[in-house]
């Protein structure tokens, strides 16, 4: 997990610049809500853990840092993983495309893609639902929800 850390410790650092306090608390308290969602998806779903947690801190990543629209931040998100993640020299290339493949993916509820994508897409519904139970979900974010929950189970 000491990729994972080096990955944290960026993407905190980063949320610790954030000047407004409501969106700084935003940012760790979602971004940690769906780093504890998918760590229990992954092990579940016999999912590597470590690529699995390390989408969840830069999933929404722009959202936060450059308070982006929301249709844009999937796919900025993942620019700026990609980034960062090639500069430390610690990942293969197909690591790297596989992580930020998923945080891309992540806001197309839903269409159906990759097991890391589906377990991205599923914390994030968990970790909003968890953060406020009285959340709005579609129909497609409550089988997600569902469904999550049954595999957590088994």
């Amino acid at each position: 997990m000491k990729k994972y850390e080096i990955v944290k410790d960026y993407v905190y650092s980063q949320y610790s610049k954030i000047s407004y306090e409501p969106l700084k608390t935003a940012a760790y308290t979602h971004t940690a809500m769906v780093d504890a969602s998918i760590t229990l998806l992954a092990i579940s779903r016999n999912i590597r853990i470590e690529r699995a947690k390390i989408c969840a801190l830069f999933h929404d990543y722009a959202q936060f840092v450059d308070n982006c629209p929301h249709d844009q931040h999937a796919k900025l998100s993942s620019l700026y993983c990609s980034q960062f993640l090639r500069q430390t020299e610690l990942f293969k290339i197909y690591e790297i495309d596989d992580i930020c493949y998923a945080i891309s993916r992540h806001s197309f509820k839903n269409k159906f893609d990759s097991p890391l994508c589906e377990a991205l897409k599923d914390a994030d519904v968990m970790a909003r639902f968890l953060e406020n139970p009285e959340c709005e979900l579609s129909d497609i974010e409550k089988q997600r929800l569902f469904k999550a929950t049954a595999d957590i189970q088994k």
